[in-house]
């Protein structure tokens, strides 16, 4: 694969894009980019700050701004869950570089979310309700779906929970994907 191209990691929220995107950009000697730290950084505040004060409409063309910003430099680029649900994202992005889907089981997700409260608006409220956070959860990643299958590769990601997974994992994605 080109150095000059872009790995743009998509999936689902708490899927393990930023955690193996890292380390990842370090081993092969590539920028990182976690595009809502890029988002943050242009808005001057926090997601769930622009979700509460802007709306989720604002946020989305925040992230397509910084998306297109990050292409440049063959970054690794971790994206936020519902950015390649925007049409022009997803075109953005294949047309681009590499565009590889990380999936995590629904059990896996659905821990990772409930350790990291105040981070995910668009589930956050239901953290507490495992009954309707699962719900929401299958609901969404179904609606997401034809969005993320239509990356160049799928990455099982499931394994991301102690630095050796992480290695481990690290390795797998480069044997598996470049």
């Amino acid at each position: 694969m080109s150095e000059n191209r872009p790995i743009f990691l998509i999936g689902f929220m708490a899927s393990g894009k930023t955690t193996l995107g890292r380390p990842l950009a370090a081993t092969i000697g590539r920028p990182f980019v976690d595009l809502d730290e890029a988002v943050e950084d242009i808005a001057g505040m926090s997601v769930p700050e622009i979700f509460r004060t802007q709306g989720e409409t604002a946020f989305r063309e925040l992230e397509t701004r910084a998306l297109k910003a990050a292409a440049d430099g063959g970054a690794v680029v971790a994206c936020g869950g519902g950015t390649p649900c925007r049409e022009e994202n997803m075109t953005f992005m294949l047309s681009r570089g590499l565009v590889v889907e990380l999936k995590a089981s629904p059990e896996t997700t659905l821990r990772r979310l409930r350790l990291a409260p105040g981070q995910r608006p668009l589930v956050d409220a239901l953290l507490d309700r495992p009954g309707e956070l699962s719900a929401k959860v299958a609901e969404m990643q179904a609606a997401r779906e034809p969005f993320y299958s239509r990356a160049h590769h799928t990455f099982r990601s499931d394994r991301l929970e102690t630095a050796e997974e992480i290695a481990d994992s690290v390795q797998s994605f480069i044997n598996q994907i470049l």
